[in-house]
């Protein structure tokens, strides 16, 4: 199951903000991500009184600091100003060297002649030598031109390698050469005057919501959204060669009359965010007459606890589509004041992940209208069977131009602040990775229509069952016992936990019924949640000894043993709140409890038991190092865990390239698989019986094979590159080989020793149904046995078949 995760966001660039273009209420800053699939990331820059920057984004090691610096500059002084972000685009020669094309347009200029306010559309061509452009090129392939109307926004895509696309206020959407030269212009078609919302474009290829027929032919997709009157309509246009073609539009069915922000992917994915919070998920299709249509997706999240809502300070919101209906938010909080970026599934109204960051102090925010936040995301170019993709999202922070004026001294200098926020997304909306996140959300979704949830009705999100007024009350006292005071009692939460899990034993008449009655009575899914999220994190104001004291192990053991537990329910996973309070005993049984842990987070737990045993037999190691190593558990303990955990190889494959990338940490797990072998495959072992449910035992041949398959396809060839690993590389193929051969003759019995097999089994059984009631046929009734009887029967499977079922 592919997980969505945000990365914390980094500083790509900062710019101080002109005094004169504050004086002309002028958009500080314009920023892009180029619509290409080069291998470089790049981020478009435009400063008002500067310049073009193109930034590019190296990223060495998920692990380690980026490395940033400017590819393309152009400073074009400081009377020059920009309409709108810039583009570029980059490209291979014939000698295989890259070129870089940026286009910008000029709201004034030398260059900029009074009728071409907003028109003017400049470009420059250059070599990029070694990712940054050549100090060498004195004279720059510069191009002037005209458009027929004002520009707001320009593309230079390379899925449209000779052409630029030109769009203006009132939707006219033009497609130029290389040289500027404007080829042909496609006016909306309506009676009103239209004024422009929002535009896309996309590959023809990936606009899933088109038919076969339409996305053949041609090469982009224009996406208009635009508003003639009370009305809000969408435009499709086709571009494809010298030819812009209407392929239809639609109304936009929401009776909210503003608009704060518009996204839309490639599959037709519509989300409206409007200034009261109502956020609206919608569905663009295509009849078999071709004809466009747009439905509903889900019913509309409703937000709260963010600045935006109900108020004027409604640009401190920004919304921007990933792939199918994941959509990310940037927005700032009432309370505290920071700036959360969550990830959104829409379809389900499930929050995926979330990012939070402190709003940067060299950013002014009026009382009266705030600041302004843009955010915008890469093309998901990448999409293919491994059922996530990587994607960079710029988030810009800049003053409000029309803010009111603010002379205080000694303050500082306002800064408009770029920002890129690293992502990985699925490739598809799914059920599966959706399922135990219904509340994650809870706190930014309001329960109530047309307003902020009532706190009384506790932490539930849309969609999720509410908590009982038993539950509700037991929840406060377990909240206000460990509320980060000085007073905080762990036992006090407990006393309270467990008085209401008795009560409602009690409740479902299972008092008389003994003590493991009462461990299958159920408990409400929000409740759990709610409480891991209060024992397993300590409240935001705590500090110091209040964070250590907020655990308790009894509880979150409780309810591991009851299987009431999804990895999803604590932010971050369960093992990773478990690691970080060094409670292995509890991991190991959240291991064995827990049916949904993310491949990542075990693999990074056994890349941490590693690091800490060998860090300790290290001569050089602090003693802090080695005082850590005695609470971890061994490698073989925790590897054994491990192993018999059912996996997905694929996500398998890639958490290891990221935990265990080090050949020097791959060595010791090598070194116990091949242990486990030996012992598996010595002398007649393989007809031995293990039992494979202690994870102190060795794990069954079957599945160390299966993790040494898959740590080797991700490892082979840093495994390689170690020359101290080629020893044990052939140590290990040594032990294989002879087992393998052993195996294909010791499955030629199966057929034979079946009958005698079967009859053991059976034996066993009873014998062990005797013991536990006492009485040859276990205690069980006539009616009992036959039912059960008939079931084993039906459940019969013939001979050389074997089934297995996966939930």
């Amino acid at each position: 199951m592919s997980v969505a995760t945000i990365a914390e966001p980094f500083l790509l660039a900062s710019y101080p903000e002109s005094s004169t273009y504050r004086k002309r209420k002028a958009t500080p800053i314009f920023a892009s991500i180029p619509s290409g699939s080069d291998a470089d990331p790049l981020v478009s820059v435009a400063i008002q009184g500067d310049g073009v920057h193109i930034l590019d984004v190296i990223v060495l090691k998920p692990t380690k600091t980026s490395t940033l610096h400017s590819a393309v500059s152009h400073t074009l002084g400081p009377s020059t100003s920009f309409s709108c972000p810039p583009a570029t685009r980059t490209s291979r020669t014939n000698v295989g060297t890259r070129k870089c094309t940026s286009y910008a347009v000029l709201e004034s200029g030398p260059d900029v002649a009074p009728e071409g306010k907003g028109r003017t559309v400049v470009s420059w061509e250059e070599e990029l030598s070694g990712g940054i452009a050549s100090s060498a090129q004195e004279g720059r392939n510069k191009r002037t031109s005209v458009a027929p109307h004002s520009v707001v926004h320009v593309y230079a895509p390379d899925y449209l390698p000779r052409s630029v696309v030109l769009v203006s206020a009132a939707g006219d959407v033009s497609l130029a050469d290389e040289e500027l030269q404007i080829l042909r212009t496609h006016t909306p078609q309506n009676h009103q005057p239209s004024t422009l919302l929002k535009h896309f474009l996309f590959p023809s290829a990936a606009c899933t919501f088109l038919s076969s027929h339409s996305a053949s032919s041609y090469d982009a997709v224009s996406v208009s959204f635009l508003r003639s009157g009370d009305v809000f309509r969408i435009g499709i246009v086709g571009i494809g060669g010298e030819i812009i073609t209407s392929l239809g539009e639609c109304v936009l069915p929401v009776e909210e009359t503003e608009f704060l922000d518009v996204s839309c992917s490639s599959a037709g994915f519509i989300s409206v965010l409007s200034p009261s919070g109502s956020w609206h998920a919608f569905s663009l299709s295509t009849s078999l007459s071709s004809a466009l249509s747009i439905s509903r997706a889900a019913e509309p999240l409703r937000l709260q606890g963010l600045t935006f809502i109900g108020g004027t300070r409604i640009s401190e919101a920004t919304i921007t589509a990933l792939t199918s209906s994941h959509v990310l938010l940037a927005a700032i909080t009432s309370f505290p004041q920071e700036i959360v970026i969550p990830l959104w599934d829409l379809r389900y109204g499930v929050l995926l992940g979330q990012q939070s960051i402190s709003v940067p102090s060299t950013l002014p925010r009026s009382k009266k209208c705030g600041a302004v936040l843009q955010l915008e995301a890469s093309p998901p170019f990448a999409l293919g069977n491994s059922g996530s993709v990587n994607l960079n999202a710029i988030l810009v922070l800049h003053p409000l131009p029309e803010r009111e004026h603010q002379a205080e001294p000694g303050s500082t200098p306002a800064r408009s602040t770029v920002l890129v926020v690293p992502l990985t997304v699925p490739n598809k909306s799914t059920i599966a990775a959706v399922m135990g996140k219904a509340n994650a959300g809870a706190r930014w979704v309001s329960t109530k229509p047309g307003g902020p949830a009532s706190q009384a009705q506790g932490p539930v999100g849309r969609g999720g069952p509410e908590l009982s007024i038993a539950a509700r009350a037991a929840l406060r006292e377990i909240k206000a016992s460990i509320d980060g005071s000085a007073n905080s009692s762990t036992t006090t939460a407990e006393t309270v936990f467990f008085d209401y899990v008795k009560k409602q034993s009690k409740g479902k008449g299972a008092a008389a019924q003994g003590e493991e009655e009462q461990q299958n009575t159920p408990m409400e899914y929000p409740l759990v949640q709610s409480v891991l999220e209060l024992v397993l994190h300590a409240p935001s104001h705590a500090q110091g000894k209040a964070q250590t004291i907020a655990y308790s192990p009894k509880i979150v053991r409780y309810l591991l043993e009851k299987r009431a537990v999804s990895s999803s329910m604590v932010e971050g996973g369960v093992l990773s709140a478990l690691a970080e309070r060094n409670d292995w005993d509890t991991v190991t049984l959240a291991m064995r409890n827990v049916t949904d842990l993310p491949e990542n987070d075990i693999i990074a737990l056994l890349s941490r038991v590693v690091k800490a045993h060998t860090s300790s037999n290290d001569d050089n190691a602090m003693q802090v190092d080695s005082a850590a190593s005695t609470t971890t558990p061994a490698i073989p303990t925790f590897l054994a865990q491990c192993v018999v955990y059912p996996f997905t190889p694929a996500l398998q494959r890639t958490a290891i390239r990221k935990h265990l990338s080090d050949a020097t940490s791959l060595t010791p797990v090598l070194e116990v698989l091949d242990g486990w072998i030996v012992q598996r495959t010595a002398d007649d072992a393989l007809l031995s019986v293990f039992d494979s449910t202690d994870p102190q035992n060795v794990p069954p041949l079957d599945k160390s094979l299966a993790f040494l398959q898959t740590l080797l396809d991700a490892s082979f060839l840093a495994l390689l590159a170690h020359t101290p690993a080629h020893k044990l590389l052939r140590t290990l193929a040594s032990h294989i080989q002879p087992a393998l051969a052993q195996t294909s003759e010791l499955e030629l019995l199966c057929g034979p020793l079946e009958p005698y097999a079967r009859a053991a089994a059976t034996k066993a059984k009873v014998q062990a149904e005797a013991k536990e009631g006492g009485k040859p046929d276990g205690g069980k009734d006539w009616r009992r046995k036959r039912k059960l009887a008939h079931e084993q029967a039906g459940m019969a499977v013939g001979l050389y078949q074997f089934e297995e079922l996966v939930l």
